[in-house]
């Protein structure tokens, strides 16, 4: 993967954030990172994201109004959002436009795979 690929990770685990960033590292991409959505948005408005991966429950800014905001400036930037539980419907989350809902626990390898998968597509 091309070092010029960069993936938005939003998260307020930090355990997790490390997962991914990881994962995300050694396959070429640079990460940036971020806790809430209202944090994530400010990172997105002002660098190029290839992709996001973000959690939905945050304190301080949940995914999905991450992702309204991001749609709200037109971006086609492939989003992927990770959960536990969550207290939207997956009607109301296909309708976000989103590319996929990972629920927890999750195959880390798996969600790497499909990142790596549409970013590569998106080349």
């Amino acid at each position: 993967m091309s070092s010029e690929k960069v993936i938005l990770c939003v998260d307020d685990e930090v355990d997790i954030l490390e997962l991914f960033r990881d994962e995300f590292l050694e396959l070429g991409f640079k990460v940036l990172e971020a806790s809430n959505g209202v944090e994530a948005f400010e990172v997105f408005k002002s660098n190029k994201i290839d992709c996001v991966v973000s959690d939905i429950r945050m304190p301080g800014g949940d995914g999905v109004s991450f992702v309204r905001n991001v749609k709200d400036e037109g971006s086609e930037v492939p989003i992927f959002l990770v959960t536990g539980f969550s207290d939207y419907s997956a009607e109301d989350l296909s309708g976000l436009g989103v590319n996929a809902v990972i629920f927890k626990p999750f195959d880390l390898e798996e969600v790497v795979e499909m990142v790596k998968n549409t970013v590569s597509k998106s080349s």
